[in-house]
């Protein structure tokens, strides 16, 4: 997870690298902490099922980083494993495949 600095949220009236559906871990001026998705996002805070959390009751901010997720790497990785049976299908099978220009092509 990546810090954010609070203080520049509350001045830019958002959360650098905080988007919706990002996890975030919240640390209150209480000293509670909470983690949950990013569903709400305005001026004063963030909010998800957990509650809305105003910038200025924030001790700190952690955002879970993109490289951490995973969910696009996972697609990424899972595309190019069927890609490649693919092809070795294809590859598998070429051998009852002729090309034939002209005439017709003999039968074996």
């Amino acid at each position: 997870m990546q810090t954010v600095d609070v203080e520049s949220a509350m001045q830019h009236s958002s959360a650098r690298g905080v988007d919706y559906g990002s996890l975030v871990e919240v640390k209150t001026l209480d000293r509670k902490t909470v983690k949950f998705r990013v569903t709400d996002m305005t001026a004063e805070g963030l909010g998800g099922n957990k509650g809305f959390y105003r910038y200025e009751d924030m001790l700190s901010l952690r955002v879970e980083s993109q490289a951490a997720g995973g969910s696009d790497n996972t697609l990424t990785y899972i595309l190019g494993a069927l890609g490649i049976a693919a092809l070795i299908a294809l590859v598998a099978n070429a051998d009852s495949v002729s090309v034939c220009s002209g005439q017709p092509c003999p039968r074996n």
